[in-house]
Parts: C-alpha cells; structure tokens; sequence
C-alpha cells in the first residue's frame, strides 16, 4: 500500500504543468495585439513603424507595459470557462467538449487506431455524449503521461485560449479603436482582421483539440497490440 501511494505521488510530481508551459506563447500574442491596437490608436492608420515602436515598449524589460501583459493574459484567459472556450473553438453549444463524440465521429477518420481490438476490449461504443466522454477521459488517465498525449494536450490548450483571447479581442480592441476616434473605415477593417485571426485560431485548435483526443484512444488500441 505504501509502495503504490509513492508511486502515485511520483508520477503527480513528474506530471507537466502544461498551462504554465503555454505561458511565454500567450504573453506574446497578447503583447502583439496590445501593440498593434496602440499603434492604430496612436496614428488612426496602421503603421509598421508605429507598431514596431509600440512592441519594443511592450516587451521592454521592467517596462510598464511588459509587467502589465500577463495579467492582461490572466484576465482576458479567465473572462470564460473551459466550456465557454470550447464553445469558440467547436462552435458548438451542446456538447462541445471534442470527447464528447470521439467514438461516434472522430475515431473513424484515424487509420492509426485499431477498431476491432478496441471493440473487443471496450466492449459496444457508447453513443450518448457524456458516457463517450466518460469513457475517453478514463483512458486519458491511463495515458497522459505519454509524450504524443500530453504534447497534443499543450498545443490544444495554448491555441483553445489563443481563441478565447482572439474572440475577447475582436469586441474589446475594435469598440476600444472607435472610442478612441479612429476614422469608421479603419475600424471595420481592424474588427475584419480581428475576427480573421480568431477565426484561424479556432480552426487550428479544432484540430488540435480532435488530435489530442483521438491521441489518446490511439495509444490505447498501441497498447492492445503489445498485450
């Protein structure tokens, strides 16, 4: 009984805080977005020049601005919940969550994944939304540890709240440029470039999101086989 409480907490403190892996990446795309909305504030046009100037500032060190990104990060990352954020990135009310379909959708486009080995251990796929769900999270405990898991994972949640960042962004920094007397035309093209990128993002977390859960179920059926 000891044994196995130690090895628990062995594989606990082994486990990446991969959140905290992600932090560097979104203090970035906040920063750039912080620097191009005060270059369009500053010269009411888009100036590489401008916004070169804002960058060196915002990522100046011991710089007002530098010290005030990851807290923007923590703000804007906490305005919405992990279901609100799948939600941008799904586009899905119900059921957004990607292991909420994994074996009635998403385990058919993996050629990687043994379905016959799976049914016979598995036993019949479960169809309702929550029970697949149930189901896949119970395998991912059983390998989130493993490399291609846990670093689908990281990429998953950096790009999920790369979305939720993007999506904050298009009504705070579009409405924040109109407020600040910025001619109407520049700001419809701002608020299309805005939603642009957060439109790319979520597509890119969708993949990343169906990858990691798919990921997962793949490295059970691998296990299968060297049983």
């Amino acid at each position: 009984m000891t044994t196995k409480k130690a090895a628990t907490s062995d594989t606990s403190r082994k486990e990446p805080y991969l959140k905290g892996k992600n932090s560097l990446y979104l203090w970035s795309f906040v920063g750039l977005n912080v620097a191009v909305f005060l270059s369009l504030v500053a010269t009411r046009h888009f100036d590489s020049v401008s916004i070169e100037f804002w960058w060196t500032h915002v990522t100046a060190k011991n710089g007002v601005f530098a010290a005030s990104i990851p807290l923007a990060v923590i703000i804007f990352a906490g305005l919405l919940s992990d279901i609100s954020k799948a939600r941008l990135v799904f586009w899905r009310w119900h059921q957004p969550l990607p292991g909420t379909r994994v074996f009635s959708e998403l385990i058919s486009t993996d050629s990687r994944i043994d379905l016959a080995a799976l049914k016979k251990y598995i036993g019949r796929f479960p169809r309702a939304p929550q029970e697949q769900n149930a189901l896949w999270y119970k395998l991912y405990r059983k390998h989130k540890m493993t490399r291609s898991v846990w670093e689908s994972h990281k990429v998953y949640l950096l790009t999920r709240d790369m979305s939720a960042i993007a999506a904050s962004a298009v009504f705070l920094f579009s409405v924040g440029a109109a407020i600040a007397g910025v001619d109407l035309r520049t700001v419809v093209t701002y608020f299309v470039f805005l939603a642009a990128q957060y439109v790319l993002i979520a597509k890119a977390a969708r993949n990343y999101g169906n990858r990691f859960v798919l990921n997962v179920v793949c490295e059970e059926s691998s296990s299968l086989l060297n049983r």
